[in-house]
C-alpha cells in the first residue's frame, strides 16, 4: 500500500543546471575578471588556503571571497588565489549553505 496518493500534477521536466546557468557574461564574468584573474595569480602564486594549513600548493583560480550571488564584489580586495582542490571545497560549502537558505 502507497504511503502517500499519487499527484494528478503533471511531473515538471527537470532542467539541466547548464540550461538555467546564465551566461559568463551575464554573471559578471567578462574582460575586467580576465584581467583581475591575471592580477591575482601574478600576485598570489600559492594557494591562500593551503598556506594557512602549511602546503605548497600552486594557484590556479582567482575565487571571489565573497561570491557575486551573496553581494560580493569585483574588487581586487574580495579575490583571492585558490588551488583546485581548495576552490571545489569552498563552492560546495556554499552551495550547501545556499541550499539551507531556500
Amino acid at each position: 500500500m502507497p504511503l502517500k496518493p499519487p499527484s494528478l500534477r503533471p511531473a515538471r521536466p527537470r532542467q539541466s543546471n547548464w540550461t538555467k546557468r546564465k551566461s559568463r557574461q551575464e554573471r559578471g564574468y567578462g574582460r575586467e575578471h580576465d584581467a583581475m584573474r591575471r592580477q591575482v595569480l601574478a600576485e598570489e602564486p600559492l594557494c591562500r588556503l593551503c598556506l594557512e594549513a602549511g602546503r605548497v600548493t600552486p594557484t590556479t583560480i582567482a575565487d571571489h571571497i565573497v561570491p557575486l550571488a551573496d553581494g560580493g564584489a569585483s574588487d581586487r580586495y574580495n579575490y583571492q588565489g585558490l588551488c583546485r582542490p581548495c576552490h571545489d571545497l569552498k563552492t560546495a560549502r556554499e552551495s550547501a549553505r545556499a541550499r539551507r537558505r531556500r
